[in-house]
């Protein structure tokens, strides 16, 4: 089973974010990384922009050539650490050739590659600055969000076709419960977890996950 890529973020996007081209061309994206790294360890809001301009190895105005505000640079580093994965997680559905469990088990296996780079700590900004930020909270709702919930959706739908999920009433309402429990492992291993002695396995929680929802799913 692959695992190249997480569900949530592309191998090639996380390794990115551990160091930056100098070419002309590439320093949005220098300045993006930057500024994610620095919101996940700092906040959003304790970081200046003259921080990100420093460590994205640019002059201290060049960000503002890119992002009219910090905001807008948010935006940014949630489209460059979620939106692309989520996007690849809904291709990995429609060409996915295995069974449900097969597929369930790759896209957590993806969820928690992505979890353990610094993308992974986006998630749990967003839902921290959410109320001090509104407008970033409904950009990620309605613009990055919604193709996260697709995943789940597409995966519930293939498996029904297959027979190998029963008929449900409301796919939606049990794409959100699916997709809930990998989406609140990655806000506490970026918040709680270092504080958590001794910390929970997290082999035997995903093989749970995994049993409850096969078992409640199946026909």
């Amino acid at each position: 089973m692959s695992t190249d890529q997480s569900v949530i973020i592309p191998a090639e996007a996380g390794a990115g974010l551990a160091g930056r081209s100098r070419r002309p061309e590439d320093r949005e994206r220098d300045i993006v990384h930057a500024a994610l790294r620095l919101f996940v360890e700092r906040g959003f809001a304790a970081t200046k922009l003259d921080d990100v301009a420093r460590a994205a190895g640019v002059s201290k105005g060049l960000p503002y050539l890119y992002f009219r505000s910090k905001e807008e640079l948010f935006k940014a580093v949630i489209g460059e650490a979620i939106l692309g994965p989520f996007h690849s997680g809904e291709d990995l559905v429609a060409t996915f050739e295995g069974t449900t469990e097969a597929l369930l088990r790759e896209i957590v296996a993806r969820t928690r590659a992505f979890t353990d780079t610094p993308a992974g700590g986006v998630v749990k900004l967003i839902v921290a600055e959410a109320g001090n930020f509104p407008d970033v909270a409904r950009y990620f709702i309605e613009e990055v969000d919604r193709h996260g919930l697709q995943v789940f959706i597409d995966v519930l739908k293939r498996g029904i076709a297959r027979r190998e999920i029963r008929p449900l009433d409301d796919i939606d309402s049990a794409a959100v419960i699916l997709r809930m429990p990998l989406g609140m492992y990655s806000i506490w291993k970026w918040s709680l977890a270092a504080h958590t002695e001794p910390a929970p396995a997290a082999d035997p929680f995903f093989e749970t996950y995994i049993d409850i929802f096969l078992k409640g799913l199946r026909p």
